[in-house]
Protein backbone atom coordinates (compact mmCIF):
# COMPACT_ATOMS: atom_id res chain seq x y z
CA UNK A 1 0.00 0.00 0.00
CA UNK A 2 1.60 3.34 -0.56
CA UNK A 3 1.26 6.24 2.12
CA UNK A 4 -2.28 7.86 0.47
CA UNK A 5 -3.60 4.18 0.87
CA UNK A 6 -2.10 3.87 4.63
CA UNK A 7 -3.60 7.64 5.06
CA UNK A 8 -6.84 7.14 3.98
CA UNK A 9 -7.36 3.67 6.32
CA UNK A 10 -5.98 5.62 8.86
CA UNK A 11 -8.53 8.32 8.98
CA UNK A 12 -11.11 6.18 8.45
CA UNK A 13 -11.19 4.79 11.45
CA UNK A 14 -9.56 8.42 13.11
CA UNK A 15 -5.73 7.02 14.04
CA UNK A 16 -3.50 8.93 11.63
CA UNK A 17 -1.34 11.10 13.53
CA UNK A 18 -0.42 15.37 12.64
CA UNK A 19 2.85 16.47 12.93
CA UNK A 20 4.15 20.00 13.80
CA UNK A 21 4.50 20.67 10.15
CA UNK A 22 1.33 20.10 8.98
CA UNK A 23 1.32 16.53 7.59
CA UNK A 24 -1.25 13.87 8.75
CA UNK A 25 0.20 9.72 9.36
CA UNK A 26 -0.83 6.14 9.55
CA UNK A 27 -0.09 5.43 13.32
CA UNK A 28 2.30 2.90 12.53
CA UNK A 29 4.58 5.73 10.77
CA UNK A 30 8.01 6.16 13.31
CA UNK A 31 8.66 9.33 12.17
CA UNK A 32 6.94 12.09 9.81
CA UNK A 33 6.04 11.22 6.31
CA UNK A 34 7.29 15.08 5.12
CA UNK A 35 9.49 16.24 7.25
CA UNK A 36 10.78 12.96 9.11
CA UNK A 37 10.05 14.49 12.73
CA UNK A 38 9.96 11.60 14.72
CA UNK A 39 6.65 10.41 16.70
CA UNK A 40 6.15 9.33 20.00
CA UNK A 41 3.22 7.13 21.61
CA UNK A 42 2.05 8.35 24.68
CA UNK A 43 2.73 6.14 28.11
CA UNK A 44 -0.92 7.16 29.53
CA UNK A 45 -3.31 6.47 26.12
CA UNK A 46 -1.42 5.23 23.91
CA UNK A 47 -2.44 7.93 21.45
CA UNK A 48 0.63 9.01 18.81
CA UNK A 49 2.40 12.44 18.58
CA UNK A 50 4.69 14.27 17.01
CA UNK A 51 8.03 14.05 18.81
CA UNK A 52 8.50 17.82 19.41
CA UNK A 53 5.21 18.29 21.40
CA UNK A 54 5.70 18.94 24.92
CA UNK A 55 2.00 16.94 26.11
CA UNK A 56 -0.09 14.32 24.78
CA UNK A 57 -2.74 15.79 22.04
CA UNK A 58 -5.03 13.40 23.68
CA UNK A 59 -4.49 13.61 27.30
CA UNK A 60 -1.79 15.71 28.16
CA UNK A 61 0.39 13.33 29.10
CA UNK A 62 4.37 14.28 28.71
CA UNK A 63 5.42 10.81 28.93
CA UNK A 64 6.36 8.91 26.02
CA UNK A 65 5.78 5.27 26.13
CA UNK A 66 8.98 4.47 24.92
CA UNK A 67 10.76 6.51 28.01
CA UNK A 68 9.29 3.81 30.01
CA UNK A 69 11.36 0.58 30.87
CA UNK A 70 10.94 -2.32 33.68
CA UNK A 71 8.40 -1.59 36.21
CA UNK A 72 12.05 -1.66 38.85
CA UNK A 73 14.10 0.09 37.07
CA UNK A 74 11.85 3.46 36.58
CA UNK A 75 11.53 6.29 34.12
CA UNK A 76 14.20 6.60 31.11
CA UNK A 77 13.68 9.49 29.68
CA UNK A 78 16.99 11.25 28.68
CA UNK A 79 17.64 14.94 29.48
CA UNK A 80 18.47 15.21 25.84
CA UNK A 81 14.76 13.88 25.47
CA UNK A 82 13.26 15.64 27.74
CA UNK A 83 14.69 18.89 26.67
CA UNK A 84 14.06 18.61 23.27
CA UNK A 85 10.35 17.78 24.09
CA UNK A 86 10.45 21.17 26.09
CA UNK A 87 11.75 23.40 23.08
CA UNK A 88 9.19 21.70 20.98
CA UNK A 89 9.61 22.81 16.80
CA UNK A 90 11.28 25.82 18.26
CA UNK A 91 14.32 27.12 16.58
CA UNK A 92 16.35 29.60 16.52
CA UNK A 93 14.95 32.95 14.23
CA UNK A 94 11.62 31.60 14.27
CA UNK A 95 8.98 32.89 14.98
CA UNK A 96 6.16 31.68 17.23
CA UNK A 97 3.06 32.78 19.33
CA UNK A 98 1.55 31.73 22.50
CA UNK A 99 -1.47 30.68 21.85
CA UNK A 100 -3.78 31.65 19.01
CA UNK A 101 -3.88 35.42 19.49
CA UNK A 102 -0.96 35.88 22.27
CA UNK A 103 2.00 37.70 21.76
CA UNK A 104 4.62 36.36 19.08
CA UNK A 105 8.16 35.99 19.74
CA UNK A 106 11.33 35.48 17.42
CA UNK A 107 14.18 33.02 19.46
CA UNK A 108 17.28 34.39 19.61
CA UNK A 109 19.16 31.36 21.29
CA UNK A 110 18.13 28.01 23.03
CA UNK A 111 20.49 26.89 25.63
CA UNK A 112 19.38 22.63 25.88
CA UNK A 113 21.91 22.10 28.60
CA UNK A 114 22.38 20.14 30.86
CA UNK A 115 23.14 23.20 33.15
CA UNK A 116 24.85 22.73 36.10
CA UNK A 117 22.63 26.04 37.91
CA UNK A 118 18.74 26.11 37.64
CA UNK A 119 17.06 25.73 35.39
CA UNK A 120 18.62 22.93 33.49
CA UNK A 121 17.76 24.08 30.01
CA UNK A 122 16.61 27.64 28.53
CA UNK A 123 15.53 30.09 25.86
CA UNK A 124 16.02 33.25 25.15
CA UNK A 125 13.63 35.36 22.74
CA UNK A 126 12.68 38.75 21.71
CA UNK A 127 9.18 39.70 22.02
CA UNK A 128 7.83 41.39 19.05
CA UNK A 129 5.68 43.53 21.25
CA UNK A 130 7.68 46.08 23.31
CA UNK A 131 11.56 44.11 21.62
CA UNK A 132 12.32 43.19 24.91
CA UNK A 133 14.33 40.32 25.17
CA UNK A 134 13.88 37.75 28.06
CA UNK A 135 15.00 34.65 28.87
CA UNK A 136 12.95 31.11 30.64
CA UNK A 137 12.63 28.21 30.51
CA UNK A 138 8.93 27.29 29.58
CA UNK A 139 7.95 24.53 27.24
CA UNK A 140 6.38 24.33 24.67
CA UNK A 141 2.31 23.35 24.60
CA UNK A 142 1.44 21.84 21.63
CA UNK A 143 -2.75 22.59 22.78
CA UNK A 144 -1.85 26.37 22.78
CA UNK A 145 1.38 27.62 21.27
CA UNK A 146 1.37 28.42 17.39
CA UNK A 147 4.63 28.50 14.93
CA UNK A 148 4.68 31.57 12.90
CA UNK A 149 7.24 31.36 10.72
CA UNK A 150 10.65 28.72 11.20
CA UNK A 151 13.77 29.54 9.65
CA UNK A 152 15.39 28.33 6.26
CA UNK A 153 17.16 25.28 6.57
CA UNK A 154 20.86 25.67 6.55
CA UNK A 155 20.99 21.72 4.63
CA UNK A 156 18.58 20.58 2.54
CA UNK A 157 18.12 16.74 1.62
CA UNK A 158 16.19 15.20 -1.59
CA UNK A 159 15.98 11.81 -2.45
CA UNK A 160 14.70 11.72 -5.73
CA UNK A 161 14.02 8.53 -8.19
CA UNK A 162 15.94 9.05 -11.31
CA UNK A 163 12.82 7.26 -13.17
CA UNK A 164 10.71 10.19 -12.64
CA UNK A 165 13.32 12.53 -13.98
CA UNK A 166 10.47 13.87 -16.53
CA UNK A 167 7.75 14.83 -13.89
CA UNK A 168 7.09 18.40 -13.28
CA UNK A 169 7.17 20.28 -10.16
CA UNK A 170 9.47 22.59 -7.45
CA UNK A 171 12.37 19.58 -7.44
CA UNK A 172 11.98 18.43 -11.08
CA UNK A 173 15.47 20.22 -11.43
CA UNK A 174 16.98 19.56 -8.08
CA UNK A 175 20.20 17.83 -9.59
CA UNK A 176 21.34 21.18 -11.31
CA UNK A 177 21.21 22.90 -7.73
CA UNK A 178 22.64 20.10 -5.79
CA UNK A 179 25.86 20.84 -3.96
CA UNK A 180 26.64 17.39 -3.27
CA UNK A 181 25.00 14.48 -5.25
CA UNK A 182 25.01 10.76 -4.70
CA UNK A 183 24.22 7.98 -7.24
CA UNK A 184 23.66 4.96 -5.42
CA UNK A 185 21.93 3.51 -8.68
CA UNK A 186 25.09 1.58 -10.14
CA UNK A 187 27.27 0.26 -7.01
CA UNK A 188 24.39 -0.72 -4.94
CA UNK A 189 21.74 -3.77 -4.83
CA UNK A 190 17.86 -2.65 -5.75
CA UNK A 191 15.72 -3.83 -2.95
CA UNK A 192 12.90 -3.48 -5.98
CA UNK A 193 14.75 -7.42 -7.31
CA UNK A 194 13.38 -8.58 -4.15
CA UNK A 195 9.48 -9.44 -4.76
CA UNK A 196 8.82 -9.18 -0.79
CA UNK A 197 9.95 -5.74 -0.52
CA UNK A 198 9.21 -4.11 -3.97
CA UNK A 199 5.94 -2.58 -2.91
CA UNK A 200 7.21 -1.29 0.54
CA UNK A 201 9.05 2.06 0.93
CA UNK A 202 12.10 3.36 3.41
CA UNK A 203 9.36 4.16 5.44
CA UNK A 204 9.22 0.35 6.61
CA UNK A 205 12.01 -0.87 8.90
CA UNK A 206 12.75 -4.10 6.93
CA UNK A 207 13.74 -1.58 3.91
CA UNK A 208 15.89 0.82 5.84
CA UNK A 209 17.35 -2.22 7.52
CA UNK A 210 18.35 -3.98 4.03
CA UNK A 211 19.50 -0.69 2.70
CA UNK A 212 22.24 0.47 5.72
CA UNK A 213 23.17 -3.42 5.98
CA UNK A 214 24.28 -2.90 2.23
CA UNK A 215 27.74 -3.35 2.35
CA UNK A 216 29.56 0.35 1.46
CA UNK A 217 26.27 2.38 2.01
CA UNK A 218 27.07 3.68 5.97
CA UNK A 219 31.03 4.21 4.63
CA UNK A 220 29.68 6.29 2.00
CA UNK A 221 27.28 8.25 3.82
CA UNK A 222 30.07 9.08 6.49
CA UNK A 223 31.67 10.47 3.78
CA UNK A 224 29.12 12.54 2.78
CA UNK A 225 28.59 14.23 6.04
CA UNK A 226 32.11 14.53 6.05
CA UNK A 227 31.67 16.72 2.72
CA UNK A 228 28.93 18.49 4.58
CA UNK A 229 31.13 19.40 7.39
CA UNK A 230 33.97 20.74 4.69
CA UNK A 231 31.39 22.91 2.93
CA UNK A 232 29.70 24.15 6.33
CA UNK A 233 33.60 25.23 7.61
CA UNK A 234 34.02 27.30 4.43
CA UNK A 235 34.72 30.99 4.53
CA UNK A 236 31.19 32.07 2.82
CA UNK A 237 27.83 30.66 4.27
CA UNK A 238 25.12 29.26 1.92
CA UNK A 239 22.30 26.71 2.17
CA UNK A 240 23.86 23.41 1.03
CA UNK A 241 21.57 21.00 -0.76
CA UNK A 242 22.29 17.16 -0.77
CA UNK A 243 20.59 14.68 -3.15
CA UNK A 244 20.53 11.27 -2.68
CA UNK A 245 19.83 8.56 -6.04
CA UNK A 246 18.20 5.97 -7.32
CA UNK A 247 16.21 4.00 -9.79
CA UNK A 248 12.20 4.68 -8.33
CA UNK A 249 13.20 6.59 -5.49
CA UNK A 250 11.24 4.56 -2.94
CA UNK A 251 14.02 2.56 -1.15
CA UNK A 252 17.95 3.26 -1.29
CA UNK A 253 17.17 6.76 -2.20
CA UNK A 254 15.01 7.49 0.55
CA UNK A 255 16.66 5.25 3.68
CA UNK A 256 20.08 7.04 3.30
CA UNK A 257 18.37 10.48 2.78
CA UNK A 258 16.71 9.45 6.14
CA UNK A 259 19.80 8.17 7.97
CA UNK A 260 21.91 11.51 6.59
CA UNK A 261 19.20 13.62 7.97
CA UNK A 262 19.88 12.26 11.33
CA UNK A 263 23.50 12.23 10.95
CA UNK A 264 23.21 15.83 9.78
CA UNK A 265 20.76 17.32 12.59
CA UNK A 266 22.85 15.81 15.30
CA UNK A 267 20.58 13.32 16.49
CA UNK A 268 22.83 11.31 17.94
CA UNK A 269 20.08 8.51 18.94
CA UNK A 270 18.60 8.45 15.46
CA UNK A 271 21.81 8.28 13.69
CA UNK A 272 22.89 5.21 15.92
CA UNK A 273 19.63 3.35 14.59
CA UNK A 274 21.37 2.95 11.39
CA UNK A 275 24.91 2.85 12.41
CA UNK A 276 25.73 6.27 11.76
CA UNK A 277 26.44 7.42 15.66
CA UNK A 278 30.15 8.39 15.79
CA UNK A 279 29.39 10.96 12.16
CA UNK A 280 26.26 12.00 13.74
CA UNK A 281 28.33 13.79 17.20
CA UNK A 282 30.46 15.64 14.95
CA UNK A 283 27.40 17.64 14.14
CA UNK A 284 25.33 17.23 17.72
CA UNK A 285 26.03 20.75 18.92
CA UNK A 286 25.88 22.61 15.85
CA UNK A 287 21.98 23.20 15.89
CA UNK A 288 21.74 23.10 12.12
CA UNK A 289 18.24 23.34 10.69
CA UNK A 290 17.76 20.29 8.27
CA UNK A 291 14.81 19.73 6.03
CA UNK A 292 14.32 16.38 4.15
CA UNK A 293 12.90 16.02 1.18
CA UNK A 294 11.30 12.58 -0.80
CA UNK A 295 10.59 13.62 -3.97
CA UNK A 296 9.50 10.30 -5.18
CA UNK A 297 9.02 7.84 -2.12
CA UNK A 298 5.29 8.29 -2.40
CA UNK A 299 4.79 7.51 -6.37
CA UNK A 300 3.79 4.03 -7.84
CA UNK A 301 6.07 1.34 -8.32
CA UNK A 302 8.01 1.71 -11.99
CA UNK A 303 7.62 -2.02 -13.47
CA UNK A 304 10.98 -2.94 -14.75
Amino acid sequence: MTYLDDLAAAKSTGRAWSCFCGADNPPHYDACHDCQAPSWTCAACGTVNPQRGSGCTECGNAMPAEALGAPEEGYELTHQEWAALQVGPRRVGGRYRVGTHGPEYTVLDIDHGPRQEWPSWQITVRWSEDNQVTTHCTGWDSQRDTVVAQPPADITIVSIGRLHDGAEGEHADILQRATIALDLRAHFRDPHVRADLRQLTAHDQVVRDTVMDTPGVREVLAATALQVQGYLTGPTAAPITVVTQCAGGRHRAAATAMALRAVVAGDVEQAAAYGLADSAKTFADRDLVVELVHRDLDKDVVER
